[in-house]
């Protein structure tokens, strides 16, 4: 009797050994992957802050004009070329010249 308990117990603490060294095994590769992933979010955020001066750089406005200048042969409109359109000129087909 006392050899079968004795048994019992060295398989226990075996079968718990070899667990306990899975679970070990398992965390590790669990962290190496969330290792990984942060490193990926780390990235991304660096590419995040990137485009973003990337993008005011774009939205500055003598940047707009400069560009659609340059590259769109585009121009401000002369004073005489303005013409306003008011609700009630709509109907009647009259355009103001931007005089009062």
């Amino acid at each position: 009797m006392r050899d079968s308990v004795m048994w019992f117990l060295v398989t226990s603490v075996v079968i718990s050994a070899l667990a306990v060294v899975n679970v070990r095994h398992e965390h590790r590769i669990a962290y190496l992957a969330f290792q990984t992933e942060q490193d990926r979010r780390d990235a991304l955020d660096d590419e995040w802050g990137q485009l973003l001066v990337e993008e005011s750089l774009w939205a500055f406005p003598h940047r707009i004009e400069k560009d659609a200048t340059k590259l769109l042969s585009m121009r401000a409109p002369k004073k005489e070329d303005i013409k306003f359109v008011g609700m009630d000129q709509r109907l009647t087909g009259e355009v103001s010249d931007g005089t009062r």
